[in-house]
């Protein structure tokens, strides 16, 4: 555990000719203390994705290492390990890259690497356009991290186009954020599921591994009202009469014994009080939330319009 109390410092300078970017928090072991933790990151200005750092410091020695633990010993095993020293505003010293070094000289700066630096250098760059009838999603990626998301294109009125695709700017935007943070397992994919005069409704499927015990494993729905020019937060504000959870557990009672015991879906409602929900042209696409560690029991499941209408 680290200390409460410390401070930042951010660094800009070269890794041999790269350009370079680097911040680290620093955590003495008392107050008096001329040693201490250090917690960080640094990344190449050409790339911009975050590779984590931790290390030590003693008296004005600095030792940092990939990853996101740190101990003497693992040094000599790290893929990446900084030994530098600290002279007046400045860090100098060497970068090992596995069998490689490469010197590095770095000066002390007031500017944020990654709000002030590394953000506003964030683009979109446009791919492809899949046509819905006379409705066209314009796809695009993001230069860095390389993740797509689409925007509302011809088809769509001015004012539709004007209030959702900033939402989906900023959508994009953080995703593209999270993913250069991670630098390791980052997965992102969609499922377009209705887009027609009245709705457009997808779902965002995320497989993420950025450091921990365990990966993350789930799905984001998203639901824009082109008429009320709203995004639609719950599914009972379109079925206002509609028990969700009493419909399913009705229509898949049969199925519950092929479940696994522990997932317990139609046990009680605790499971859908948080459920994930996409409309499609023949009903409405329902899914379970479950903690972490059950996120394997997050199926779907499904009621056409005419089963949401019954009495």
């Amino acid at each position: 555990m680290l200390p409460i109390l410390g401070w930042s410092q951010s660094y800009v300078g070269t890794v041999s000719n790269y350009p370079i970017h680097l911040e680290f928090s620093s955590y003495p072991h008392d107050n008096a203390s001329s040693s201490g933790e250090l917690e960080g990151y640094y990344f190449y200005d050409s790339k911009l994705i975050s590779i984590p750092l931790r290390g030590r410091y003693n008296d004005e020695s600095i030792t940092l290492i990939d990853g996101y633990y740190f101990s003497p010993d693992r040094v000599s095993d790290a893929d990446e390990v900084f030994q530098l020293t600290k002279k007046g505003n400045q860090l100098i010293g060497h970068l090992t890259l596995k069998e490689e070094t490469y010197n590095v000289i770095l000066t002390e700066t007031d500017e944020e690497p990654l709000e002030e630096f590394r953000n506003p250098k964030l683009t979109f760059i446009k791919d492809s356009i899949v046509n819905y009838k006379d409705k066209q999603l314009v796809w695009f990626h993001e230069k860095y991290s390389k993740l797509p998301l689409f925007r509302l294109g011809n088809g769509f009125s001015k004012e539709q186009r004007t209030v959702f695709n900033p939402i989906l700017d900023a959508i994009h935007l953080e995703d593209a954020k999270d993913n250069l943070d991670c630098n390791s397992w980052f997965e992102i994919s969609y499922d377009i599921n209705l887009v027609d005069s009245k709705f457009i409704s997808y779902l965002k499927y995320y497989s993420v591994y950025c450091g921990g015990a365990h990966p993350s494993h789930g799905n984001v729905a998203y639901n824009f009202n082109l008429e009320t020019l709203e995004v639609i937060e719950k599914i009972e504000s379109l079925f206002p009469k509609v028990d969700f959870f009493q419909k399913l557990k009705t229509k898949y009672a049969n199925a519950e014994a092929d479940l696994q015991e522990e997932c317990e879906t139609f046990v009680d409602d605790s499971y859908w009080q948080y459920k994930t929900w996409n409309l499609t042209p023949e009903g409405v696409l329902l899914i379970p939330s479950y903690p972490h560690a059950l996120t394997p029991c997050e199926e779907n499941y499904f009621l056409n319009y005419s089963e949401l209408t019954k009495a």
